[in-house]
């Protein structure tokens, strides 16, 4: 049996989070993707304790050591050996974070690599239901802006945070070490900084969020001029096209701005908090120092040096968090989007028990189907007949009377609201929607030819098929001469959609296809 019908355009809108999920929900989520590296992050662990305790150390020498002991005493004996210790930890942190950032940049590829092959393997699962009523761009930046967000937070935030929380830790024990009083008065400001990243939290979060819905819209719109170019040119809808552009493209820069904003409130703040931290260590060590409670003036300057470098080291962690806030933001409102995709399940299911088809005759059967894209609109209502195998029937009627949803539902793109669909007498429900459609050969009247080689879209319908086979395919539609004259014919690129032939050609070509398939139906 032969069935033609033509292909419906996508109706699409936007998916949108409905609410913010739990900022520990999307970490443990996310936590999978890293876990398959457990080797190579216990590596970096060890790189970024290397790297921290070379960091504390350093000031301590340089400080303690080579001013206290030797600059100021004008001792220069043992200089020489103290400077290539400091040498020494330099180089071991270089070497550290060296190997430290080879091996997070092949995680963080290999982390999207994995996540952008579950979005699009997912992707192939759903059903077309859900593709109708979703829009393309959006679903593209998803794949794509989304998840390097994600990269950018591992790559640029959850390693820095990790060594910043190290640093901070040791830099802390030696500041105890040093001078109680002068690490107490360098954590008075902690409490405040505290409370300013706080009230900033859920600002940073809404606003990336709107940054990321405002991008996929620039993406969705520019996806569909792209794609209708032919039709905007040959309706002169040019202008009206460029003004929703510009409308959409201007909603994005205010989103962005507007999280610049927060970011430029935040940022200056935390900056005015540390120098405030840094001012009062300095008034106080001063203090300290000029009363004798750091000892000798040569001890006491050294003390001091060794403990502003200390409160540098301090504040530099805590300044990194604080900057990597933002792009961990980002990413939490990345991996919202992603895994609100994930998370969609296909609305046409195979059954638990489905079976593989086997080799049908092709008898058709519809029974008291009635079906609608909105069950509150049937477009098909109580349709019964039958078709007998090897019978070539035409579906006429004006648009919208359904005989494209006659199509998808044989297809079982969407299953009917009531009645059902057997072939040979079975219920199409029983068998997997793979072995159905395997059964099957549809050509669409807005054919689309994949990129690849003339052969090779042939062969989409016999993926095993000799190039004999092909050729004969060819014949048999009456498509052979014209591929032979093309510049490498059969091997000849067809482009993007197919979009290097013509309408006729690409019709030929899905016609050879179908033919190739020898489908029952």
């Amino acid at each position: 049996m032969a069935l033609w019908h033509r292909g419906m355009p996508f109706h699409v809108e936007e998916v949108k989070a409905e609410r913010k999920t739990p900022t520990l929900t999307l970490l443990i989520r996310l936590l999978k993707y890293i876990a398959p590296y457990k080797k190579e992050i216990a590596v970096i662990l060890l790189a970024l304790a290397a790297t921290s305790i070379s960091n504390m150390i350093s000031p301590y020498i340089l400080g303690r050591e080579i001013i206290a002991k030797y600059i100021l005493r004008a001792d220069f004996a043992g200089l020489q050996s103290v400077i290539l210790i400091f040498l020494g930890f330099l180089i071991l942190s270089w070497i550290a974070n060296t190997v430290r950032t080879y091996l997070v940049g092949k995680i963080g590829e290999s982390m999207l690599f994995k996540i952008r092959s579950d979005l699009f393997n997912h992707l192939q699962t759903l059903s077309i239901s859900f593709f109708d009523r979703s829009n393309v761009g959006d679903i593209v930046s998803r794949v794509t802006n989304d998840t390097d967000s994600i990269g950018e937070a591992f790559t640029e935030g959850v390693i820095h945070v990790i060594s910043d929380v190290m640093s901070l830790t040791l830099v802390i024990g030696m500041m105890f070490t040093i001078n109680v009083q002068l690490t107490l008065a360098s954590m008075t400001v902690i409490p405040l900084l505290l409370l300013t990243t706080i009230i900033f939290q859920s600002k940073f979060r809404e606003a990336f969020r709107r940054t990321r819905e405002k991008i996929s819209q620039v993406t969705s719109k520019l996806e569909e001029s792209l794609s209708g170019i032919r039709e905007i040119k040959a309706f002169t809808k040019e202008r009206d096209f460029v003004s929703d552009f510009q409308r959409i493209n201007l909603e994005n820069l205010r989103a962005n701005v507007e999280a610049a904003k927060i970011m430029g409130a935040f940022f200056p703040t935390v900056q005015v908090i540390q120098a405030v931290g840094s001012g009062v260590v300095m008034i106080y060590g001063s203090i300290l120092a000029l009363n004798g409670t750091l000892g000798p003036i040569e001890d006491a300057v050294g003390t001091l040096v060794t403990f502003l470098l200390y409160v540098q080291t301090f504040f530099r962690p805590i300044q990194e968090l604080t900057n990597f806030y933002s792009i961990v933001q980002s990413a939490l409102a990345a991996a919202e989007r992603i895994f609100e995709l994930l998370d969609v399940q296909p609305e046409i299911k195979d059954s638990e028990n489905a079976i593989e088809m086997p080799p049908i005759k092709g008898e058709i059967e519809f029974e008291n189907v009635t079906f609608g894209y909105d069950p509150n609109y049937p477009v098909i209502h109580n349709i019964s007949f039958r078709i007998k195998p090897k019978e070539t029937v035409a579906l006429v009627g004006p648009t919208g009377a359904g005989k494209s949803t006659i199509v998808k539902l044989l297809c079982r793109f969407y299953d009917p609201q009531q009645g059902s669909i057997k072939i040979d007498g079975y219920d199409i429900k029983m068998f997997t929607q793979k072995s159905l459609r395997k059964q099957m050969g549809i050509i669409l009247q807005e054919t689309l030819l994949f990129s690849g080689t003339v052969k090779e879209n042939i062969r989409y319908g016999k993926p095993d098929a000799t190039d004999e086979e092909v050729i004969n395919a060819a014949k048999v539609v009456g498509a052979h001469d014209f591929i032979m004259q093309l510049p490498e014919g059969y091997e000849t690129k067809v482009g993007e959609k197919g979009l290097r032939l013509s309408m006729g050609q690409r019709q030929l070509i899905a016609f050879a296809r179908a033919i190739l398939k020898d489908p029952a139906i």
